[in-house]
């Protein structure tokens, strides 16, 4: 450091020794404070007079941090790190506000540069020929707030008819579904690290929660804390998922191994990982892990590979991607190892470097196009090993959904589920009828599965299935999906970044925010009469053939509601009460939509339109000459004010005594001569005016 004092000519200089090194620094002129990116995964604040230790330290990264920036007037710092992880933090609390990760490029060898506009609110940051733009939203939406922060995960706990929701605030609370009152809250449960997923146990009677501190904790629904997982061996990771098997707990999302833990040794508080017998088999970070009773269990990572798994033995037997698939060597198996769609040896140790795998023939994705985030076994279709089919969905990078067969190890179907919106998230119903997926964007799309892929067959189908309902009940990235059944009826709850957490039925339910000022009865709105189920295809093709017949423009040989090709098409802007019932007569939808009564929105969503299923536009004629009218030919005749009419005058009111004499006359109260003498009065008053009007004239 070097600085030039006022009376001196000379330049002033210091310095002070880093140990590991640092990547980058910035400087603060208002506060006088120095931020710099260390490699030892800290970003240090330090004072230029005080070169002894720094000031500050702020915590949180699992990488070595290689950008800093400061936010000169909201007195804030950027920094980022080299697992792609973007964080912005309080310098005065020395506390992380926001944590941004897996929107950037993947990429194993980058030189970043970085830049924030402060007068537009815009980040810059360049991945060698790329270039990444984030800006900044205002807060100054009126929407109803589930959670004070983002929330991050969201569960359904059947037992108790209870949603359970945490947020980057550490903050877990309980809501009844049936009529969205808060029941319980539970604050600082990681301190002020952020909960990143969830899960409840196979008998929903403990909540396990997942942080970005390192830890896993398992507590009951009083708020008691019994366990702490040491998932990131005292340091912090990126959870993504945990997964709960009979004998083991399956954590994932920040390497390429699996980590786990077995509940038989919790005879202890904090408890420490154990070795995964299976190795590693991934090349990237596993993102999302699945299981099927009894023993198959699958993980998926950011390259886009999800390699099948035996939990029993922990060895992986096969690979499958959407471009190849190829088997894996087991410890056991001494036979050659076979390749389908690529040839390469393979390791089963630990691979610590890319020269003991042998030279790939096949391209590995690493811009994060195929990422798997989601796994999801069809566990009702429990004879696809037998006749064919798809068991298993995953979705992910570019919007795309995939159905697999992992009995023949093919991919069946593939179809672009949100056009343009990057990676999407998903969930299914119990039954396997339905699958949710939600986008970026705030969007969730509801289609039916319960037909799609029963049978094997050598092309893959790029036809997506029906396409219920399309609607935006958030206003940004969804972060979670749940479905759930009440009183025979199906709910998906989805929270999301804005802070909200919904709850909407499959068909024509509204959209409800937890938190809102009144509270629900879900019971009045979804318990409708059951009505056959066999019919209610039937009426889908009958509403769809209804809707073909009156609007000219849909395609008659088209079997789906919507056009899947283009987002714009596809999605439609809809009021959540009145959102299409396919489970209705398209006669009885009018006056089924009338008897409905609105539930109580207040501030809650903002004003939309009516959605438009198609539009076409044409050329337009040229119009004939267009005589003026007569009104403008002669606006006198038709605009001419009219004579005021006299007001006609309002007779006087009668005198006390008229008024006294009727009613007494009536009775016959008044004397015969008072009578007399009153006419007489009363003509030579008459007579007296006439002589006096005469006179004057």
């Amino acid at each position: 450091l070097a600085w030039r004092e006022k009376s001196k000519k000379h330049l002033h200089m210091t310095s002070f020794n880093i140990a590991q090194g640092i990547h980058a620094f910035d400087y603060h002129s208002r506060l006088n404070l120095i931020a710099t990116a260390g490699i030892n995964n800290k970003v240090c604040l330090w004072n230029p007079y005080v070169v002894s230790k720094p000031v500050g330290v702020l915590w949180g990264h699992s990488a070595s941090v290689i950008a800093v920036q400061f936010f000169v007037e909201r007195k804030q710092l950027f920094s980022f790190s080299q697992d792609k992880v973007l964080r912005l933090w309080d310098i005065q609390h020395q506390l992380s506000i926001q944590r941004i990760a897996c929107s950037f490029p993947e990429s194993q060898d980058f030189r970043c540069l970085f830049h924030f506009d402060e007068v537009h609110g815009r980040l810059f940051i360049s991945f060698n020929n790329r270039l990444a733009l984030l800006a900044m939203k205002s807060d100054a939406s009126k929407r109803v707030k589930s959670h004070e922060k983002a929330v991050t995960c969201v569960l359904y706990n059947s037992i108790l008819k209870q949603v359970i929701s945490s947020d980057t605030g550490s903050t877990v609370s309980f809501w009844m579904i049936d009529t969205g009152q808060k029941i319980k809250q539970f604050t600082g449960c990681h301190g002020n690290a952020e909960i990143s997923t969830m899960a409840l146990d196979a008998n929903e009677t403990r909540l396990l929660t997942g942080s970005t501190d390192g830890t896993v904790k398992i507590w009951d629904f009083n708020g008691y804390c019994h366990h702490t997982l040491n998932v990131g061996q005292d340091g912090a990771v990126d959870i993504s998922q945990i997964l709960i098997l009979k004998k083991t707990i399956l954590v994932t999302g920040w390497e390429r191994a699996i980590t786990v833990f077995r509940p038989q040794n919790f005879n202890q508080f904090f408890i420490q990982p154990e070795e995964w017998k299976g190795g590693i088999q991934h090349h990237h970070d596993i993102l999302c892990a699945a299981f099927l009773p009894p023993q198959t269990v699958v993980t998926g990572s950011y390259d886009g590979e999800i390699v099948l798994w035996n939990s029993s033995t922990e060895s992986a037997h096969h690979v499958l991607h959407p471009d190849y698939q190829r088997l894996l060597k087991s410890k056991l198996d001494t036979k050659p190892q076979k390749l389908l769609s690529a040839r390469r040896s393979h390791s089963t140790h630990p691979v610590a470097d890319q020269s003991t795998m042998g030279v790939c023939n096949f391209e590995i994705d690493t811009e994060g196009k195929n990422a798997v985030m989601r796994l999801c076994f069809l566990k009702v279709r429990k004879n696809t090993a037998v006749t064919g089919g798809a068991n298993l969905v995953s979705c992910g990078g570019s919007g795309y959904v995939r159905f697999w067969d992992i009995y023949k190890k093919q991919l069946l179907a593939e179809f672009l589920a949100h056009s343009g919106a990057g990676t999407i998230i998903m969930s299914t119903d119990k039954m396997n009828r339905y699958l949710t997926t939600g986008d970026l964007d705030g969007w969730l799309k509801i289609w039916n599965i319960e037909e799609y892929c029963l049978n094997s067959s050598k092309n893959k189908i790029t036809k997506a299935p029906t396409l219920i309902r399309s609607f935006q009940p958030h206003e940004d990235r969804i972060s979670s999906l749940e479905m759930c059944e009440l009183g025979g009826q199906l709910l998906i709850i989805s929270s999301s970044a804005d802070c909200s957490i919904c709850v909407t039925g499959v068909f024509n339910a509204p959209v409800w925010i937890f938190g809102q000022a009144k509270h629900w009865h879900i019971e009045n709105y979804l318990f409708l009469p059951k009505r056959d189920t066999n019919l209610v295809e039937s009426d889908i093709q009958k509403e769809i053939s209804l809707f073909s017949k009156e609007e000219s423009c849909l395609d008659p040989t088209e079997h789906s509601l919507l056009n899947k090709k283009n987002k714009d098409d596809s999605t439609y802007n809809v009021r959540p009460s009145e959102d299409i019932n396919l489970g209705i007569k398209y006669k009885e939808r009018s006056t089924c939509m009338k008897e409905t009564q609105k539930p109580y929105y207040g501030e809650v969503i903002k004003k939309s339109f009516s959605a438009f299923r198609s539009l076409s536009i044409g050329v337009l004629e040229e119009l004939p000459e267009v005589n003026k009218p007569a009104f403008l030919l002669d606006p006198e005749k038709y605009f001419r004010k009219e004579p005021e009419e006299e007001h006609p005058q309002i007779p006087e009111a009668p005198s006390l005594f008229e008024t006294l004499k009727a009613v007494f006359d009536e009775k016959n109260l008044f004397p015969k001569e008072i009578l007399d003498h009153e006419r007489k009065a009363k003509q030579l008053c008459q007579e007296k005016s006439c002589e006096v009007k005469k006179n004057k004239k």
